[in-house]
Order: C-alpha cells, then structure tokens, then sequence
C-alpha cells in the first residue's frame, strides 16, 4: 500500500510536536493554584506600590476584558426577536441572570455576557452602579460607584486575591490608581485603601422567572465588538470540579460544604449572612423551594433553585426595601471571612 503524503514527508512528527507542546502549555498553565505567568511590563501599568503584596498574583493583562460602560438596552420582545432571527440564542428561560431594581428601574445583565467583561459601570434608577462578577469565584455583586465624592469607573485589574478579581478605579487624572476587591468591595492597595463601595440589591435569576416577573425589564445588549466570545463558556470545565486555578489562603476545612458551593450573602442592618444553596436544598427536601429566615429582627425569603444556580432574598414584607445580597462560591467567601457559619 502507497504510504500517504504527509506520512513520507515527516510532516506529521513535525504536526504532532507543536500539538504535544501547546497542549504542555496549557496544562502548565491551568495546574491548580499556579498563577498565569506575564510580565510585570505587560500584567500591570499601576504603581509598583500597588502590586508588591505576596498574595496578589496577575492572572492577565490589565483591560484584559473590556469592562462596559452604559452599555445598550433591549426589550424583552427584542430578546425575544434576536432569538428568533440571529445565529445562536442570546437568552433562553434557564439562562442566568444578574437582576437589578433600584428606584423603579429594572434591568437584567446576561450572565453569558458579564464573564466576558466583569464590570458593567451603569446608572440604573439615576444611581450609578456596578455590575460585576468573577467567574473564578463564582461572584456576583453589585456597588454603588459612590466613593465620598468621587463616582469610579471601575475597570479589570487583572490581578486576583484568593482567585478573586481585583478591579481598578480608571480616572483621567496623575494620582495611581486603587485596587478593589470584586467580592467585598473595598480597595486593598492605593490610595484609597481603607474606603469600601456599599453593595446593592441584586438577584441571581433565570431568564424565564425575571422576565415574567418583571415584564418592564430592559435587557444588557450585547457588546458588537465582543459578539465572537460570547458563543464560549470558558469556565464550564473549572465549575464542574473543586479544583482551584490559583492561590487560596486561607481554604474552608473539609466539611459538608464544596469548596464551590455556592453562597448567598445577605446583610440585613450591617450583619452579613451566608446561605449555602447546597445546605437550603437538604433543609427543604427538594431543588428548589423558599426558606424563611429571621435575619436582625427582619423576616427574608431565600428563593433558590439548584438545578440553575439561581438564588434571591427578599423581605416576607413586600413594603420593606429589598437587602443587598452578594453571591460566591464557599471557598471566596471563607477566605474573606474563616469561620462564617451558614445558614440554615
């Protein structure tokens, strides 16, 4: 028999070769708590002040996702339309995502959308806010800008505390810039160290269950320029195991709790409180259902769904104004706070 082409040439050792060594790199690369290396030139163009802690790492370039600002609005039918007429859905009912209603405006952010830019600087019910998240940590929080009288617009670091997302605070001016933690808000390097953003009332939401029960709702839109990644889930495989990608001290002790669970933090009248999604299934007998829990005084329903993800807390009375309510996975949120107990 003829021996092919490719085969006689050699080309094939040559093929294989570059295959084995991208695959070498990658698996480098993703080796449990190994940081991504750059180069300090390329990671970071922030003062060598911010970034000589030990327990930060670069993880990749600054601006290395392109946060949003004021991004577009779509209408549920518009949604609804795009499915219908474009490649590809842009949401289904069982996607996740990030709701918002603050002043009488409602808006949702597609969770398939936010990994792939993290920080959403918006102004929703005329207050300026940010949507943020990390997939790393499985975080989601929203901020009030505000910082004394100061609005940031906040940026991706590229940087990582306990594989947690620091942001920056982009401004036109010569003062260096801070770095704030995504998941507890406040700046741990620069000068505004000390101050921390107040976080907001968010809700971790299908598709199908805000848009029926909030029909008014306006949708982010997708970014033009980014439309080739959203089609991508790059962290599919890194939710589907414990296993960690970089740095995490201190780690929860090895309990009934996964390191990925995922948590619900709610802070009723300054007292923050953990809900693992994990711990409400087995105490309602189901995948879903409502808790009731007293909270300082204050009576909140904890909605959840584990099939999705999805998570909510809000008042038993309908008149109260609704908590801010972040949410991670277990192990960010211990390394912020060891020995936070959950609930129920």
């Amino acid at each position: 028999m003829p021996t092919p082409g490719l085969i006689r040439s050699g080309w094939w050792v040559a093929v294989t070769a570059v295959v084995v060594s991208a695959l070498v790199v990658v698996a480098w690369l993703l080796a449990p708590g190994r940081a991504h290396p750059v180069s300090n030139v390329d990671a970071i163009a922030f003062e060598p002040t911010l970034v000589d802690r030990s327990d930060i790492v670069p993880a990749m370039a600054r601006d290395g996702l392109k946060a949003l600002d004021r991004p577009g609005m779509l209408t549920p039918a518009e949604v609804e339309h795009a499915n219908e007429t474009e490649h590809g859905k842009l949401l289904v009912p069982d996607d996740l995502v990030v709701g918002v209603s603050l002043d009488g405006e409602v808006r949702a952010y597609p969770m398939r959308l936010l990994r792939w830019h993290e920080v959403v600087n918006d102004v929703v019910g005329g207050r300026a806010v940010a949507v943020t998240s990390c997939p790393l940590a499985g975080s989601v929080a929203v901020w009030d800008r505000r910082c004394g009288e100061r609005t940031l617009e906040l940026a991706v670091s590229g940087m990582l505390l306990d594989s947690t997302a620091l942001l920056y605070d982009r401004h036109g001016n010569s003062e260096p810039a801070s770095l704030w933690h995504q998941l507890s808000g406040e700046a741990v390097t620069g000068p505004a160290v000390g101050s921390r953003l107040s976080p907001l009332p968010a809700e971790l939401a299908t598709w199908g269950e805000w848009r029926d029960a909030h029909p008014d709702t306006s949708v982010m839109a997708p970014d033009p320029a980014s439309n080739p990644l959203y089609r991508r889930d790059p962290y599919h495989a890194y939710r589907g195991s414990d296993v960690l990608r970089f740095p995490v001290d201190p780690l929860p002790p090895t309990g009934p709790l996964a390191l990925k669970d995922r948590v619900a933090v709610v802070t009723v009248n300054g007292i923050d409180t953990a809900f693992a999604l994990s711990d409400l299934a087995l105490a309602v007998g189901s995948q879903r259902g409502v808790w009731a829990a007293a909270l300082q005084g204050e009576v909140m329903m904890v909605r959840f769904d584990a099939i999705t993800g999805a998570m909510a807390v809000t008042p038993h009375d309908p008149a109260m104004p609704a908590p801010p309510v972040r949410y991670a996975y277990w192990f960010a949120w211990y390394a912020l706070h060891p020995g936070t107990a959950t609930y129920p």
